[in-house]
């Protein structure tokens, strides 16, 4: 498969644009957001359901409604200063693998045939981010059950395996991909580092506790997916290629990247899912976020994560499946990474 190229050292992965909690369970007094939230419900519950997609749902789990029942979310918090896939023109340019090496890293990656993930076995850590320390420690003591689960996966393939870090933060942070400002979440691989910012969290959570729970672990899945592209070498081979791409494909390569990391990280949930456990409010606050996840949210509005449709699909997939070989977005049509 040839040598993975290396990724510039500005290059950074904010996740998917998530929209804000929905309305019950909230702990400040908005009353006067009451009746537009249960109208916008009405409506988007007619949009979901005309779409279909609420079908791919069913096999979740039984103990929660469908997301059509879950109330309505607002306007999604605006994306990192640099939504762009482009890395920057300041980079040093990266030592790249001959095209053929690349393509064959992203469409046939030993990745894909570990089957099934093992199961970490490992339940949520205790849940309360109200203040850093709190933030820090969840995060902390979920990492070596996803670090478990994906040592054994790269051990199966026969590829490398290192932990990330995870830095929970408050205000801004300097990093090698650059400053890290309390926007969302990011992945950077230059120093493998996962950047999870504790006043967003913080505020996710007292708004409504539950569905902050369901944003931070489906995050943190998230960006380790990134990770998991790093090891195995996808995340910097698509990278290199996109280097050379015109402005539109460009954005589809980072759909099919972001994407991936998406599925990927909801494997680790779907394997995951009776020892964190996946059920109850949990559940069904999470199906919730991942049926209204996706550029839609995001504003100013930049394609290149994946629109709601996409990135339900592809979580889906990877929630039931519980592979890697079901995250394949390289090998996926258009019309699946839109």
């Amino acid at each position: 498969m040839g040598q993975p190229v290396q990724q510039p050292p500005t290059w950074q992965y904010p996740p998917i644009p998530i929209p804000q909690p929905p309305g019950p369970g909230r702990r400040r007094k908005q009353a006067n957001r009451t009746r537009g939230l249960l109208i916008g419900l009405v409506v988007l519950a007619v949009l979901v359901v005309g779409s279909g997609v609420t079908l791919l749902v069913r096999n979740l789990g039984d103990d929660a409604p469908q997301t059509t029942n879950s109330p309505s979310p607002v306007t999604s918090e605006s994306p990192s200063e640099s939504p762009s896939p482009t890395p920057s023109q300041a980079s040093p340019t990266p030592t790249e693998a001959p095209a053929p090496a690349q393509d064959e890293i992203l469409t046939a990656n030993k990745l894909y045939t570990v089957g099934p993930i093992a199961a970490a076995k490992c339940a949520e850590p205790p849940f309360a981010p109200i203040n850093f320390t709190a933030a820090r420690n969840y995060y902390n003591t979920l990492l070596p059950c996803l670090n478990r689960t994906w040592s054994l996966a790269m051990k199966k393939a026969g590829l490398p395996f290192r932990p990330p870090k995870a830095v929970v933060y408050a205000g801004k942070l300097s990093s090698p991909c650059g400053m890290q400002r309390s926007v969302r979440a990011s992945y950077c691989g230059v120093n493998a580092t996962i950047y999870l910012p504790f006043t967003v969290d913080n505020r996710y959570y007292r708004s409504n506790p539950v569905y902050a729970r369901a944003i931070m672990l489906n995050t943190f899945a998230h960006e380790y997916g990134h990770h998991v592209q790093n090891l195995s070498g996808i995340l910097a081979a698509s990278v290199a290629r996109q280097q050379k791409m015109t402005p539109n494909q460009k954005l589809l390569e980072s759909r099919r990247r972001e994407l991936q990391a998406t599925c990927l990280g909801a494997a680790y949930l779907g394997a995951n899912a009776a020892f964190i456990p996946m059920r109850g409010p949990l559940l069904q606050n999470w199906k919730f976020l991942i049926a209204h996840t996706g550029d839609d949210y995001s504003r100013p509005r930049v394609h290149d994560h994946g629109n709601r449709v996409s990135n339900y699909q592809w979580t889906i997939a990877g929630y039931n499946s519980k592979q890697p070989n079901a995250c394949n977005t390289y090998t996926a049509p258009e019309a699946r990474v839109a």
